[in-house]
């Protein structure tokens, strides 16, 4: 007799005779066994103690094996199921297994041929265990290193922990680098869509005319392009989590198509009549204030209510002062062994200034600022001037096209020179001058690109979230150059 635990095998079917007999056979190879007469009472035997399997027959009175499968797969679904079905139901039973049953037997059953089912889909289970336990090993070590211990991200934590095991929706709030998507997976991977899909999707990324196509998908020929049927990420995500980023780029119209969606559990393909039920868990992301932009019509309450149950705010790195050494040593121990380089550690006048700048781009920022400090790097620690924080990095690439595209400012009237720039600011001082001329390039290049801010980002040689911080910097909002052009 092997020493390992033995597997629970929960045998639900109104036949007793045939229920005894699978009952003896799987004792004698040493599984332990459950019987049931109904789905009803197997749903009982289900809260008192999960089994490793459950093995059901399809036709019975009352409940039946579907209704049984469908409670059982939304509520345990690491438990695999075997359906047991007489020659005139194999096309149900197929079915089921479409939706996510594990296997079927069909009536008489070869005792070999059932026993290897039942141990393939153990097997399964086993697997799944396991790969349950390292994500929740991943997840620790997530909390640990990438959250640090600062009493705001414990609060952030608890409420990730409290919302993880439910399947409301999530949205999380927070400046660009704050750790948003590492949190959403967090929330998926401790839910039960652990094992099924996570689709990241970043909204502000879509063109506006591809965007049913991405999300609900498209049949061949329903436009020039559309070459063969294709799957839109709703579809993708089924039976897992679809992480909308950027969530308050969506424009109007496709707000409500979005609201429609997670109301109705239906999306429909381009060029499709056809509606697809689609079961998808919604955590969305945003470094805007969604309630703000409800108030002044810019993005739906319904939709906002729809997909705000659970607010989650995440701090930005200069509230959290205490993270940030932890955050710094983790990424130096992560980056170093890639880079071939010998630093261990930094020292004390480095730590001082990692501690006392402000990492607008929090996190990402950190991590940027540790790899790049590691390529620099000559000893065993690294020094001060190794740490190159962005006053440091010379004339950002904005300045330096600054007079091809600030002249297209024509409101704020063209920058040509240094004298223009000092008449057009506030203040006598250099630093002054310098604002000023950033400022007016910005409002410039969103003009130009009539208030897309992705475009301006890329003109402006500049990773988008940096772009959005020098446009909160400034107060500049892309939507006030949209209501322009389409006035």
């Amino acid at each position: 007799m092997s020493s390992r635990p033995r597997k629970s095998i929960l045998i639900v079917d109104d036949d007793k005779d045939l229920r005894t007999i699978l009952g003896d056979i799987l004792s004698d190879e040493g599984y332990q066994v459950q019987l049931s007469d109904s789905a009803e009472k197997a749903l009982e035997h289900l809260k008192e103690k999960e089994p490793n399997l459950l093995l059901t027959d399809l036709k019975m009175p009352g409940m039946g094996g579907h209704r049984l499968f469908e409670d059982c797969s939304k509520r345990w679904p690491h438990i695999p199921v075997v359906i047991l079905t007489a020659h005139g139901t194999v096309d149900e039973a197929l079915e089921m297994i479409r939706k996510g049953a594990y296997d079927y037997i069909a009536k008489p059953y070869n005792t070999q041929d059932l026993l290897m089912r039942i141990s393939r889909a153990l097997e399964r289970e086993q697997l799944m265990v396991e790969n349950r336990a390292l994500r929740l090993q991943l997840v620790e070590k997530e909390k640990e290193y990438i959250f640090g211990d600062e009493p705001a991200m414990k609060e952030v934590m608890a409420r990730v922990d409290a919302v993880a095991g439910t399947d409301f929706p999530v949205v999380l709030m927070g400046e660009s680098g704050t750790g948003k998507e590492v949190l959403a997976r967090v929330v998926h991977r401790r839910s039960p869509r652990g094992d099924g899909p996570f689709v990241p999707v970043n909204c502000g990324a879509i063109p506006k005319e591809l965007f049913e196509s991405e999300l609900f998908g498209h049949v061949k020929g329903s436009f020039t392009g559309a070459t063969a049927d294709r799957k839109g990420l709703f579809e993708e995500a089924t039976g897992g989590t679809l992480f909308l980023d950027e969530i308050s780029e969506i424009g109007p119209d496709h707000q409500v198509k979005l609201l429609r969606v997670l109301q109705e559990g239906e999306i429909k393909r381009v060029g499709e009549n056809a509606q697809r039920k689609v079961d998808v868990r919604i955590i969305a992301a945003t470094n805007r204030d969604l309630l703000s932009m409800v108030k002044t019509g810019n993005f739906r309450e319904d939709l906002y209510y729809r997909i705000c149950v659970m607010p989650i705010v995440v701090p930005p790195l200069r509230e959290r002062k205490g993270d940030i050494l932890p955050l710094a040593i983790h990424f130096l121990e992560r980056e170093r062994h890639q880079s071939g380089k010998s630093a261990t550690g930094f020292t004390r006048s480095a730590l001082d200034k990692v501690m006392s700048y402000e990492w607008p781009g929090n996190i990402r920022e950190l991590e940027n600022k540790v790899k790049q400090s590691l390529i620099l790097a000559s000893g065993e620690l690294i020094e001060e001037d190794e740490i190159l924080l962005n006053e440091q990095m010379g004339p950002p690439s904005y300045l330096e096209r600054g007079e091809r595209v600030a002249s297209q400012a024509r409101d704020s009237g063209p920058i040509r020179s240094a004298t223009d720039a000092k008449e057009g600011a506030s203040g006598g001082t250099l630093n002054d001058a310098r604002r000023e001329f950033e400022r007016r390039y910005l409002i410039g290049v969103l003009k130009k690109n009539r208030g897309n801010a992705t475009m301006a980002a890329k003109e402006a040689g500049k990773h988008r979230s940096e772009f959005y911080y020098l446009l909160k910097k400034h107060g500049i909002s892309p939507s006030d150059f949209r209501e322009e052009t389409g006035a």
